[in-house]
């Protein structure tokens, strides 16, 4: 089971990205949300694999962002937050079992995380639109923080009760 996480995973990222409300330059999509939950839920090398099996997929050409697919993508508006989206997994799933078993403690994992994926993207956004700090907030952060903070709100939520049922499913396979 614990082998057909990242590729579920992943593939959870991609509908999400299809799940979205379109606001210019950056649309809100559920994307964040299913890498949220990812971080929360999988071990470090899950949460990796499965973001970086989505990044694989939209490089050689699969509409799997926002902004589409290709390298294009990662050079567009949206690059920035496509690599924070790649970053942050990896280091929030990595962080003991015991910061990530109770709604609030998973709250006050997901601010930084969000926090980190809204830094790169900003700095990315500012270098590739030539904007000021203001102007790549207001276009790329303020938007979407009500959304975010709705996003973050039912990962914390969701993501107890899936790890339950992966644990549930990894006892009732070693007792196989």
């Amino acid at each position: 089971m614990k082998k057909l996480l990242p590729p579920l995973f992943c593939a959870l990222i991609i509908v999400g990205t299809y799940i979205r409300v379109p606001l210019p330059p950056v649309p809100i999509t559920l994307q964040s949300m299913i890498i949220m939950i990812a971080a929360f839920t999988l071990d470090w090398k899950q949460s990796l694999t499965a973001v970086l099996l989505w990044l694989f997929l939209g490089l050689v050409g699969l509409p799997v962002f926002t902004s589409g697919g290709g390298i294009a993508a990662f050079l567009g508006p949206t690059g920035g937050y496509i690599w924070g989206m790649m970053l942050t997994p990896p280091l929030f799933s990595a962080l003991p079992k015991a910061f990530k078993d109770k709604f609030w403690k998973l709250i006050l994992l997901g601010i930084p995380l969000n926090l980190i994926i809204y830094l790169i993207g900003t700095v990315y956004l500012m270098h590739n639109r030539g904007l000021s700090a203001m102007q790549a907030l207001s276009a790329g952060v303020i938007p979407f923080l009500i959304g975010d903070t709705v996003k973050l709100l039912v990962s914390s939520i969701v993501s107890p009760v899936i790890t339950k049922q992966l644990e549930g499913l990894e006892k009732e396979e070693t007792n196989c």
